[in-house]
């Protein structure tokens, strides 16, 4: 029987957590847990406000994100996992693709990437798997991986302050294949608003780095892409506030 969980790893007390409990529960069963992982900072009560059935609680110190998601890993039972952020969300019509390929027992390949839903904008973003040496093709919140897997390569790469999960699935893309991208519905609503896009330029430059060290990119292409990326950038800048 194959078995997925749901990560996710809080900081804090985000009430926006609500809205991944809600949309999580309906689907919660002997063949899909969630684990949360809270900070040892975060108020007990609160933790223990989102304790079920189904649900596996840890609370404990942590350096980072990833390291965090790392203990995640290491506790999980299951085949498969996916990650949601406190207030990412279940959508039920990508859920209802996941949930008949469960009961097919056709849930077999190294990875599974459905489209992702950016719940600011209605945006769609489709999944491109044969695309990840040039940038994150895939969304990493909605994409399935096989736990046994990420644990052989490691997990996560905590030196990394923002794109290890980049870093992660292009290891393991290497490592096991692409997987495949589902012609589906959005699996997650994406709320966003995390150190990603706080932080972007130092995303990018991390980005680059997984690009030279992973995936070998020569240096000529990275200087072309990074000449690219800021041109357009100064470019706009001008035009938007220079007359």
């Amino acid at each position: 029987m194959t078995t997925i969980s749901i990560l996710t790893c809080v900081l804090g007390e985000p009430q926006a957590l609500r809205a991944t409990a809600d949309s999580i529960k309906p689907y919660l069963s002997d063949r899909i847990n969630w684990i949360i992982k809270f900070s040892d900072k975060s108020d007990k009560k609160f933790v223990e406000s989102f304790s079920g059935e189904y649900i596996s609680i840890q609370q404990k110190s942590d350096s980072s994100l990833y390291d965090a998601m790392n203990q995640c890993l290491a506790i999980s039972q299951a085949d498969y996992y996916l990650v949601l952020g406190a207030g990412d969300t279940i959508l039920p019509d990508g859920m209802k693709a996941i949930l008949e390929k469960l009961s097919a027992g056709s849930l077999t390949d190294v990875s599974y990437h459905p489209p992702i839903l950016f719940s600011a904008t209605g945006a769609i973003s489709q999944p491109y798997p044969n695309s990840l040496k040039y940038f994150m093709s895939c969304p990493h919140p909605s994409s399935l991986y096989k736990v046994e897997n990420s644990l052989a390569i490691g997990g996560f790469d905590s030196s990394y302050r923002i794109a290890a999960d980049y870093d992660h699935m292009s290891r393991y893309a290497i490592t096991f294949g692409e997987g495949v991208a589902l012609n589906s519905s959005p699996l997650v609503g994406f709320m966003g608003g995390g150190i990603s896009d706080n932080r972007a330029l130092e995303g990018k430059l991390e980005v680059n780095l997984v690009r030279i060290r992973i995936w070998k990119a020569p240096d000529i292409r990275i200087y072309g892409d990074l000449l690219h990326e800021t041109a357009t950038t100064i470019a706009d800048n001008i035009r938007h506030n220079f007359s």
